[in-house]
């Protein structure tokens, strides 16, 4: 179960007004107050009836990291405190109506009665990729293997061996995939096909008695474009 961040998002009020209380990070802003009309007589300093806030109950939430701290404001009207770690991230107001809110997939409704549930998003589980053996063909120079599997039609992948240690793999999704060792040049198609060539047999190294020898240059090399090597795979 992921705990989120606390809550450093704002709380979504469906249907009722929330007022989110600042938080240290400021993630949290009040709703602006409406104005006051100016033919509007002044509110007195001290109402005569002022509205108590009476603490209820303190409720865990579903990432167990959260709290809930709940107030009875009015018939009818309560509101919740979203702490977190000993900070306060914002408030729920339920006047009548569910208040709910919404952070890091936390989810959290204050109900008129006092009730708090809370749930958590379950993040979604990444695909299984399968890979189903299909060949195993030797390579050009003799010695390495190439081990295809399918995953999708146009998706093989090759491990490649050699004296049964594997070297690496070669990943063909939607286009060719290129791999070069020791001179061992091998192509993987989308489709599973799979080929491969040696460069040229290199000069042999000048003995005293013989010839100077010219060395070979770039241009005597099969060129191959977008080759990668084995070893870095």
């Amino acid at each position: 179960m992921r705990a989120p961040r606390t809550l450093r998002t704002a709380l979504v009020a469906a249907g009722v007004t929330a007022a989110l209380g600042a938080s240290a990070a400021g993630a949290f802003a009040a709703p602006p107050a409406p104005a006051a009309q100016a033919a509007a007589p002044a509110a007195p300093a001290h109402s005569p009836h002022p509205a108590e806030r009476v603490y209820v109950k303190t409720v865990k939430l579903a990432d167990k990291v959260s709290l809930a701290k709940v107030f009875r404001t009015g018939k009818h009207r309560y509101e919740a405190e979203i702490w977190a770690k000993g900070v306060k991230y914002g408030t729920l107001v339920a006047h009548g109506k569910p208040a709910h809110g919404r952070s890091n997939g936390l989810h959290v409704t204050l109900r008129p009665n006092g009730t708090v549930t809370s749930w958590v998003e379950r993040a979604k589980p990444k695909p299984v990729v399968k890979r189903v053996l299909v060949a195993s063909a030797p390579l050009a120079d003799g010695v390495s293997t190439a081990r295809i599997y399918k995953v999708t039609a146009h998706h093989h992948e090759a491990d490649i061996y050699a004296h049964g240690v594997r070297m690496g793999t070669l990943v063909a999704d939607g286009r060719a995939a290129y791999g070069e060792h020791n001179g061992l040049h091998i192509v993987l198609r989308p489709d599973g096909r799979i080929g491969s060539w040696l460069d040229r047999t290199p000069a042999p190294a000048p003995q005293p008695d013989d010839d100077p020898q010219d060395e070979p240059t770039a241009a005597d090399a099969p060129r191959q474009a977008d080759a990668t090597s084995l070893a870095a795979l």
